[in-house]
């Protein structure tokens, strides 16, 4: 004991020590009631709200990520029912358009085959009538030499 005591003395310890103490103990206690309690109080209440924040931005992301997921499906959906659509339209428009297609092709083919036929019987009568006038030269022609040779 007889150490302590004089480790206490060149610390410079003296009477003073135990109301020293005394201080330290009742500002201890004061400051806890009216500080530390409070201040744990308002950690906790930190803690807990940031956790609980954190859970809910947990929830809120994987409801937009389910959002985000209906969302993609909606439009693929919707895309393919447009191409689809689109599609037999096209389909539609391309039958139709045949049809109208084939009709002028009809239409242009008759007429040329008109036009054939009358332009043959034309040709047809103009070689008749150039036939005829070629019996015609051909005696007249004979004729001439005949009477040149005369």
């Amino acid at each position: 004991m007889d150490m302590v005591v004089d480790v206490l003395k060149q610390l410079g310890a003296d009477e003073t020590i135990l109301h020293q103490l005394a201080i330290v103990i009742v500002m201890y206690l004061l400051t806890k009631f009216l500080f530390l309690t409070h201040l744990q109080a308002i950690l906790d209440n930190r803690e807990e709200k940031t956790v609980l924040l954190e859970g809910s931005a947990e929830r809120q992301f994987d409801e937009v990520e389910k959002i985000q997921k209906e969302y993609k499906e909606k439009i693929q959906t919707v895309s393919k029912e447009i191409k689809n659509k689109t599609d037999k339209t096209k389909a539609e428009i391309a039958k139709r358009e045949e049809s109208k297609y084939r009709e002028k092709e009809k239409e242009v083919n008759s007429y040329i085959d008109e036009a054939r036929t009358k332009i043959e019987k034309e040709i047809n009568e103009k070689k008749e009538q150039v036939l005829k006038e070629a019996e015609q030269l051909a005696d007249s022609l004979v004729e001439r030499v005949t009477k040149g040779l005369k």
